[in-house]
């Protein structure tokens, strides 16, 4: 039997987060073999990330493409005010030579529309430095928040919704194992004055774990995974359903398809995590 792959749970103090919407999961950095997603905290996060990111990567957002500073913060700082909304920036490492990691930030995704009473939330506002597109960074990274999503939230159901014309994020929703449920016309008004409509996406822990049958049981706090700590920590038990799906298509990534940039191992994109103690 297969062990699940590796993931860490840390949580972070107060002061190294700018969100307060996940109760007691706050401030949770959430890392895997290769993909570390820390917390966002705006006056430190938000100068590094536009030094990596392009106009182009938010053709799709009710913004528009962000051509200034000024814009991109101000976008930013419009998030941190949200309720709903909890954001992650991304840093990748290549792999570890002598048990050390050099993390080097490369993007931002989040989780939106967050209902800890329904457990629902949906993955969102993912970018990433075109330099590590068509990498396993998207896979990983999405796995990760996935993973986060329904051992510890608890989620019933994570959803995925794409622009319409925004063809590659539909390829990807497929990709990471959601389901397609159809188009919501007219959804959301661009500040170009143009109607978006918007394709949604959705797994449920059912999926994500591989039952045959469909839990019913929805009382608020309830432990859907049997054996939680076994589940997260102990490497006995194997991967099931889509979790399982997006594990192999990792793996198989990381051998054939395109490799990290040399940048990764040498000069990194942006900056460099400080080594853990």
């Amino acid at each position: 039997m297969t062990a699940k792959p590796f993931i860490k749970y840390t949580t972070l103090p107060e002061s190294e987060y700018t969100h307060r919407t996940l109760g007691v999961n706050n401030g949770t950095q959430i890392e895997t073999e290769q993909i570390r997603l820390v917390p966002f905290l705006m006056e430190r996060d938000t100068p590094l990330m536009w030094e990596v990111s392009k106009p182009e990567l938010f053709t799709w957002m009710p913004s528009g493409e962000l051509h200034t500073y000024e814009a991109f913060h101000k976008t930013w700082a419009g998030f941190s005010t949200l309720s709903d909304w909890y954001s992650w920036v991304i840093y990748v490492s290549a792999p570890a030579e002598g048990g050390e990691k050099k993390w080097v930030l490369c993007g931002h995704v989040c989780l939106l529309d967050i209902s800890l009473i329904h457990r629902r939330s949906e993955v969102g506002c993912i970018w990433l430095h075109p330099s590590v597109q068509g990498t396993f960074v998207m896979l990983e990274t999405n796995y990760a928040l996935l993973r986060f999503a329904f051992e510890k939230l608890q989620a019933g159901r994570v959803q995925w919704k794409t622009h319409f014309r925004n063809i590659a994020s539909q390829k990807a929703a497929v990709k990471l194992g959601f389901t397609l449920e159809g188009l919501f016309r007219k959804h959301m008004a661009h500040t170009d004055g143009k109607w978006r409509h918007s394709y949604f996406y959705s797994m449920t822990d059912d999926e994500w774990f591989g039952r045959e049958e469909e839990t019913e049981d929805a009382r608020r706090g309830l432990d859907v995974i049997a054996a939680a700590a076994e589940l997260l920590n102990g490497p006995e038990v194997a991967s099931q359903g889509r979790q399982k799906q997006l594990e192999e298509l990792i793996a198989e990534k990381k051998k054939t398809g395109k490799q990290l940039p040399s940048s990764i191992e040498g000069k990194p994109l942006v900056g460099e995590m400080a080594k853990e103690e």
